[in-house]
């Protein structure tokens, strides 16, 4: 197999695994679990499995304090991203949700033009405006027949922004040092430690897992979407470009939405499928380089 072929091959495996987090979230979450215990599983499991593969590497897995101070930030961020998607679970289908948090690669362009002034092009006021009209396909907003959900859409369109954020803070934090993977794992990791440390002082501890259907979900959204997900990821970038592997994140949305409609049964419409459509398309026109 060519290196780029099996780039191709983990790149689309990274995206469509961590589409699946709605199979495995919606369900412990319609069984009455708090977001905040959630997460926390979802972390532990993820730094279980990646602490795992990292040893199995023979990696060190010692990092300075500084470092462990920086990583916190990051990992308060991605903290905000997961909680926002699971909430917006409650009002808007999971395609949906995913396909907002797939405009992450246009908050960075923006955030970086306001910020850091860099310059804007025209492909960036194109890529603008295609996902402008996808979010309101998405949302119902041309169909009269539909339920529009302010807030699920809110809520879906931050965890994009905050993920668009979480991008542009993580080469700015000094860690070259640490491996892409060695620093994925302190992410989840911290996370982890947050959401333990807010769970004891403001709801008396993480919520036990009560039955195995809940205990395999959770196990599983550890596993797949978060750490198979991240070491896919990781070993593709460096088999092939980065646009390209970025391109390539479109199955997350797709992976999504199909979950969505055979698996949870989740209405899809001629809408949400254009307003999807139109979303990749911004994402696709934003990563591919210039000619």
């Amino acid at each position: 197999m060519s290196k780029d072929l099996k780039g191709f091959i983990l790149a689309t495996i990274s995206g469509a695994s961590f589409g699946l987090i709605p199979l495995f979230t919606i369900p412990v979450i319609e069984g009455g679990m708090g977001y905040a215990s959630l997460i926390f599983y979802r972390f532990l499991f993820g730094s279980i499995f990646m602490a795992a593969f990292l040893l199995w590497r023979r990696t060190p897995l010692g990092i300075t304090l500084s470092e462990a101070l920086r990583i916190s930030l990051l990992s308060f961020n991605y903290i905000i991203c997961a909680i926002t998607l699971f909430m917006s679970y409650d009002y808007i289908t999971s395609g949906v949700a995913t396909s907002l948090i797939y405009t992450n690669p246009l908050w960075c362009a923006l955030i970086c033009i306001i910020f850091f002034k860099e310059r804007l092009t025209a492909k960036v006021c194109i890529s603008m405006f295609l996902a402008i009209l996808g979010v309101m396909l998405l949302s119902g907003f041309f169909d009269a027949s539909s339920v529009f959900s302010p807030l699920g859409m809110t809520l879906g369109l931050w965890s994009g922004i905050g993920y668009g954020v979480y991008l542009v803070m993580l080469p700015r934090m000094a860690l070259s040092r640490l491996s892409s993977l060695k620093l994925t794992f302190y992410i989840f990791f911290l996370a982890m430690l947050m959401l333990l440390a807010y769970a004891i002082v403001f709801e008396g501890g993480i919520e036990p897992i009560h039955d195995t259907p809940t205990l395999v979900n959770l196990i599983l959204v550890g596993l797949l979407p978060t750490a198979f997900s991240n070491i896919c990821v990781t070993m593709a970038l460096r088999l092939i470009d980065t646009s390209i592997v970025s391109i390539l994140g479109a199955f997350e949305p797709f992976t999504a939405m199909v979950v969505g409609v055979l698996l949870l049964n989740e209405p899809c419409t001629f809408g949400t499928i254009t307003g999807g459509i139109l979303v990749l398309a911004s994402v696709i026109l934003l990563t591919l380089k210039k000619p």
